[in-house]
């Protein structure tokens, strides 16, 4: 799902910029518009898959861009090689150091 359809499908313009706050109340109003509990029998099942599609826009949407939880993800992925790089270099300095006491 892209952002414009979940936005479009939780009632805001396209290019609009909603805060979180906003999604969620936009959600639960469209939630109570769409729930198949509230329709006949003959109608559920395209109520459903509109409520399907709701959740998928609200939970789009609440995550924020999909891309920038990923670019966080690898900046952390980095950090910890590079903490992890940092750990290990100090580990052999120590080793060197212990090394040249001992000699």
């Amino acid at each position: 799902m892209q952002g414009d359809e979940a936005k479009v499908l939780l009632g805001f313009p396209p290019n609009s910029r909603p805060t979180l706050s906003q999604v969620k109340a936009a959600y639960r109003k469209k939630v109570w518009e769409s729930h198949p509990d509230l329709f006949p029998l003959h109608e559920k099942p395209g109520a459903e898959s509109k409520f399907k599609l709701i959740s998928e826009a609200y939970t789009y949407l609440q995550t924020g861009n999909s891309s920038l939880l990923f670019v966080s993800r690898d900046i952390l992925k980095n950090l910890n090689r590079g903490l992890q790089t940092l750990k290990n270099g100090l580990e052999n300095l120590l080793e060197v150091a212990e090394a040249a006491i001992l000699h």
